[in-house]
């Protein structure tokens, strides 16, 4: 059974769709509204999933003209996948509640609902519990799809940049500061090591009471009227940068170059979700080595995608862990990994993972792979034999 992707003039348009039309597979969204729907096909309706507080705040979802759209052409072999890719989590949100309760209403199966996450933990499709709902969420690689396309558009394909030397040990950018991130910068500092550290604080989260008083007269600064630690180059100042996600991909490669490890504290720490985001893949693009802060599995989820991690050159036990004892444990590898950054071994690590990132046929392969091949599974079809 072939696939149809769709839209609706409803709502604006999807990242799933924007980068499934820009993958170079062949696919291109149909309008749901005017174009002719062919029942034969497995049908898939993607919309953005809704939020509150969400920017801007729109409720198109729990509209009554996109319900009766779902009404109408759920016996047309459609199902309707959520866009929630550019995140991981699943906290309870009353908007979304509001349209799973509005689908029951209209008498929609939500066995046709498919929330689609970045959480690598979950390939293909898996049942959730969603308030008193159970509902099907499925894998779409968003930030390794997107990540690559910004980058490219913002900087180009850079190589390896091997002339400009690093004047410190470690990066470690923060641009929302939440607790788990700010152990890092903790660690960093109880150890001496964080005026050898490139790093950020753009804008604070972190209850004044978790804060080590001796942190802030070290960096001098005032936690109640906390305006940002933030580097030289930055595209703008101040903690209001944090609300702006068009600059979301912005980066400045010299604070990449001019470090010999990124620490790379990625959105989750605890949690069963894998949320690999645009702050690995910086570091892969730019070629350069790193530990990650993340939730247990992230590097071996990274490994999955073909990509080389260090574990040949240090330890990376600390992603097999979970809870106590995991901050240090990451400090400890990137300190051994500070000792090695310039060899071979460790260049050749960061020089093939930067090569295959640039590798148009392996992005399009991983999103085969992990998405477009396993939306099978969804209608319980066969795929087609021109498609294996």
């Amino acid at each position: 059974m072939e696939i149809d992707f769709w839209y609706t003039d409803i709502m604006e348009g999807s990242g799933v769709r924007e980068m499934l039309e820009r993958m170079g597979l062949g696919i291109r969204f149909k309008n749901v509204d005017t174009d002719t729907i062919d029942p034969t096909k497995l049908n898939f309706l993607v919309f953005v999933w809704e939020t509150s507080p969400k920017l801007p705040y729109t409720t198109n979802t729990i509209s009554d003209e996109f319900l009766n759209l779902l009404d109408r052409i759920q016996h047309q072999n459609f199902y309707f996948m959520g866009d929630f890719s550019r995140e991981a989590h699943q906290r309870v949100d009353k908007l979304s509640v509001s349209f799973l309760n509005g689908l029951k209403t209209k008498g929609i199966d939500i066995n046709r609902l498919i929330v689609v996450k970045n959480d690598s933990s979950r390939i293909g499709v898996h049942k959730i519990r969603y308030d008193n709902y159970a509902l099907n969420t499925f894998f779409f690689p968003h930030f390794f799809l997107s990540t690559y396309n910004h980058m490219k558009g913002d900087i180009g394909e850079l190589a390896m940049n091997t002339t400009i030397q690093p004047d410190k040990e470690f990066l470690c950018l923060n641009r929302r500061m939440y607790h788990h991130k700010y152990q890092i910068i903790e660690e960093l500092f109880n150890r001496g090591l964080l005026g050898d550290t490139r790093f950020t604080w753009v804008d604070n989260f972190v209850p004044p009471n978790k804060i080590s008083k001796k942190l802030i007269s070290e960096l001098n600064i005032n936690i109640d009227a906390f305006d940002g630690i933030q580097l030289e180059g930055d595209v703008m100042y101040g903690s209001r940068l944090s609300y702006h996600d068009e600059f979301l991909f912005t980066i400045n490669p010299e604070w990449y170059y001019r470090s010999k490890v990124d620490i790379i504290t990625e959105t989750i720490l605890d949690d069963d979700a894998i949320h690999i985001t645009e702050k690995t893949f910086k570091a892969i693009y730019l070629g350069r080595p790193f530990v990650i802060s993340a939730s247990k599995g992230h590097l071996k989820a990274l490994r999955g995608m073909g990509f080389k991690t260090f574990n040949s050159v240090i330890n990376e036990e600390y992603d097999d862990t979970g809870g106590g004892g995991k901050i240090t444990k990451i400090i400890d590898s990137a300190v051994e990994l500070a000792r090695v950054w310039d060899s071979p071994e460790v260049v050749d690590i960061c020089r093939f993972n930067q090569e295959l990132y640039f590798n148009s046929e392996h992005r399009k392969q991983i999103c085969k792979d992990l998405f477009i091949d396993r939306l099978y599974e969804i209608g319980n079809v066969t795929k087609p034999k021109s498609l294996i």
